[in-house]
């Protein structure tokens, strides 16, 4: 498995995916340095553009590289008309060389506005074509030609003896191998569409797993972070009741693995296992003489402890997190039947994850010692939920739980 950055798998995939339409051959070169060099630098930019279109990027980035080519060609044509002009005046060969040069800019006008007016993929074919075809013949037949003939000039030779010297070294096997060329790269953009089309969805694809990858990365992290906070949090609340500490704790654990054992998705389980953790922090706006009185409570103490729901909920609605942790804590003491508080909620009023913490709730309150009584038991637990499954406590929660208790041996972790 690789150990790179998601963020440089991302640029692996862009660079993996090249879209090379025109590779640069050193049987293009014309022997002239600068007019070579320029030559691989509009190799580069076309391939430029080739890339971006296999990559699906936006018309503004790719009217970006098609603009920097124009401009570069433009600036390529004067170099290279700085060279050839003194040398053939006002021959025919430069004049129609230049006219070449001119009738670019006007039709890469016109494809450039094709390409912010509509979809890249219906113009691409047209502008690949375009650019290779023009490329190769400026590059293997027009420029090369030319060249040959400065060299012949520089022989001694006379301009139209030096033409025809070109000419005849242009046939034969250099004019087969340009046809072969051009032919190779026409066949090569009359299927561009189509390669890109496959190279751009499998790109897709890989982007779409490198950005989950990332998005998981973050939100593992925020996980993290908001776990730290709500186990801070949990731990306040102990801090005021000791005789109950571990409370939260264990119903957050049975809490899960009642959401697991109901095949609940892993993102809502999170939350679930979250708001257990903090489900009574609520508790630190009750009084600690009635958190921790040996005794049960009477009916106005029962009142005001109550309330921690809604305490708990006041704390907690202000906090944006990704899963509906204050209504699952206002909620956790809501009952089927609509016998439960702060809202006297029914039925499918209830979300399912308070329905879930109500369940692990009772069974660890009913399994542990309290400062006002011994352990009921896990059996005494597990029967007052097998009595008021339906009425009081979801009857799928009930039926993971015992079947987490019984079957699987479920037990609460230290």
């Amino acid at each position: 498995m690789s150990n790179d950055s998601p963020e440089d798998q991302l640029q692996a995939h862009a660079e993996k995916y090249q879209f090379e339409v025109f590779p640069w051959n050193e049987n293009f070169a014309t022997g002239i340095a600068l007019i070579d060099e320029q030559h691989q630098q509009l190799v580069h930019l076309i391939n430029k553009l080739a890339s971006h279109l296999s990559r699906g990027s936006s018309h503004i980035q790719m009217a970006e590289v098609f603009g920097e080519l124009v401009a570069y060609a433009d600036y390529h044509f004067k170099a290279e008309e700085q060279i050839w002009q003194p040398r053939f005046q006002n021959d025919p060969w430069y004049t129609t060389h230049k006219r070449a040069h001119d009738s670019f800019l006007p039709k890469a006008q016109e494809i450039q506005d094709k390409l912010l007016g509509a979809s890249y993929e219906k113009v691409l074919e047209e502008t690949l074509k375009f650019l290779v075809n023009w490329l190769v013949f400026h590059i293997l037949d027009n420029d090369r030609r030319m060249a040959k003939t400065l060299y012949a000039l520089d022989e001694g030779l006379g301009l139209q003896a030096a033409k025809t010297r070109a000419d005849e070294e242009m046939t034969g096997i250099m004019q087969t191998f340009v046809e072969t060329v051009l032919n190779m790269y026409e066949n090569l953009t009359s299927r561009s569409l189509e390669l890109v089309r496959e190279k751009n969805e499998r790109l897709k694809t890989e982007r779409a797993l490198v950005v989950s990858q990332m998005q998981k990365q973050s939100m593992d992290k925020l996980l993290q972070s908001m776990t730290k906070t709500i186990e801070a949090m949990a731990s306040t609340v102990e801090l005021r009741a000791p005789y109950t500490a571990g409370h939260q704790r264990r119903v957050a654990q049975l809490a899960e693995a009642i959401a697991q054992e109901l095949g609940l998705p892993e993102d809502e389980t999170q939350g679930i296992y979250l708001a257990a953790s903090i489900h009574d922090i609520g508790d630190i706006q009750i009084p600690a003489e009635i958190l921790t009185r040996p005794r049960s409570l009477n009916s106005i103490e029962q009142k005001i402890m109550q309330n921690h729901p809604q305490a708990g909920y006041d704390i907690l609605k202000g906090i944006d997190f990704p899963w509906p942790i204050a209504e699952m804590v206002y909620q956790h003491h809501e009952r089927l039947d609509g016998s439960g508080y702060p809202q006297g909620l029914m039925g499918d009023q209830i979300l399912l994850g308070a329905k879930v913490l109500a369940v692990a709730d009772v069974v660890e309150a009913m399994s542990s010692h309290r400062p006002y009584r011994a352990s009921l038991g896990m059996e005494a637990a597990l029967a007052e939920l097998e009595g008021h499954k339906g009425q009081l406590y979801e009857p799928a929660a009930v039926a993971a739980c015992i079947k987490l208790i019984r079957e699987k041996e479920f037990v609460f972790r230290a």
